[in-house]
């Protein structure tokens, strides 16, 4: 049998330290819940991509990773996109992002 579907290409996650200009801001449902698709490129021009998820209440933190950003750019994700922004911390319940001018 022959199975049904198409494998996906995950790219890697943004780490720490390092400074990305944002792609695209993309809405998500999945099976793990709703959120936002970030992708990233870096000074090199590779690409990262994270999911930036709310809770089951359409919550969230100021320090979960989209409450990172929010912080920080506020929350249009339409304005995003061809922002420079470098990752200060990216562990679970403390992200923080800046903007790099």
């Amino acid at each position: 049998m022959k199975i049904p579907g198409k494998m996906i290409e995950r790219k890697p996650k943004p780490v720490e330290g390092k400074v990305y200009t944002i792609r695209s801001v993309d809405y998500r449902e999945t099976s793990n819940g709703k959120g936002f698709r970030i992708v990233l490129n870096d000074t090199k021009g590779n690409e990262y991509e994270d999911m930036l998820w709310l809770n089951k209440t359409d919550e969230f933190g100021p320090k979960s990773k989209l409450g990172a950003f929010v912080s920080v750019l506020g929350d249009d994700t339409d304005s995003w996109v061809g922002k420079k922004i470098k990752i200060v911390s990216w562990t679970p319940k403390n992200n923080e992002i800046s903007l790099v001018e």
